[in-house]
């Protein structure tokens, strides 16, 4: 029997696909679930008598800096916790390894981690049909495996990949158009934007000093009228497409 009252999910999720793989994995435990998004919650909380999962894009293989702040204000106190990193089919780089390292940091202990592929959030050709039912299929058995770890009292401590330093963050500035005729001035995309980057008055321009092209304007957008655009961004879709875009499969580590 678990020892766990509920699972407390925390994710950053612009694409939704991050916040997918965390609930695939929760379900396992068939305990009540309560939800933080870190788009939006940024008030930081203690966890004890709970298991914690946390989920976090990877941006040029780091986690997001805005999800990283929010995170930092989440305390464990030896609290279990499983770190889960979602990329687009290149490379996580040093994500998984920054991620343990902050919950460690933040007193979780850290009794599994897996980096997950999804489709890209920048350029959808790679990987565009991820996560498929192989990839949950492989998430449900990482999730029994640690079931029955945590059911043993087993303990040991995990190790990722990943290196020191870590790089600096990338700031792409990619022009995010937004298609007058296709836009209805729902302000969707001024209400959801994590970082205030598109006024209420004037959806369709967006601030490129404050976004992150974390892409969440563009997947709430019902009408199709925002996408990434500009001479920045189609040259590093060309870049990335000239890269290993082979399948590549989920890593597991406990």
């Amino acid at each position: 029997m678990l020892p766990f009252k509920k699972v407390s999910k925390i994710y950053f999720s612009p694409s939704g696909t991050t916040k997918r793989i965390v609930d695939e994995i929760a379900k396992n435990f068939e305990l009540d679930n309560e939800n933080y998004d870190l788009l939006s919650f940024d008030d930081g909380k203690n966890f004890e008598d709970e298991l914690v999962i946390v989920g976090m894009p990877v941006f040029d293989g780091r986690i997001p800096k805005l999800a990283k702040d929010r995170l930092t204000e989440f305390k464990g106190k030896n609290t279990k916790a499983i770190a889960v990193i979602n990329y687009g089919g290149l490379d996580y780089g040093d994500a998984l390894l920054e991620l343990v390292d902050l919950l460690k940091e933040n007193d979780f202990e850290v009794i599994g981690a897996t980096s997950t592929v999804s489709r890209h959030s920048l350029f959808n050709e790679i990987a565009s049909k991820r996560p498929d039912n192989l990839d949950m299929k492989m998430l449900n058995e990482f999730s029994q495996n640690l079931i029955e770890k945590l059911e043993s009292g087993r303990s040991n401590e995990i190790f990722v990949s990943g290196q020191k330093p870590f790089a600096d963050y990338v700031n792409h500035s990619f022009n995010v158009n937004c298609n007058e005729d296709l836009c209805v001035y729902c302000n969707d995309c001024v209400y959801t934007c994590p970082v205030e980057a598109i006024e209420e008055d004037n959806p369709i321009e967006t601030n490129l000093d404050l976004c992150d092209s974390c892409s969440l304007c563009i997947n709430v957008c019902s009408e199709n009228a925002r996408s990434f655009d500009g001479e920045n961004y189609f040259a590093e879709k060309a870049d990335a497409l000239e890269n290993d875009i082979s399948r590549k499969e989920i890593e597991f580590f406990m």
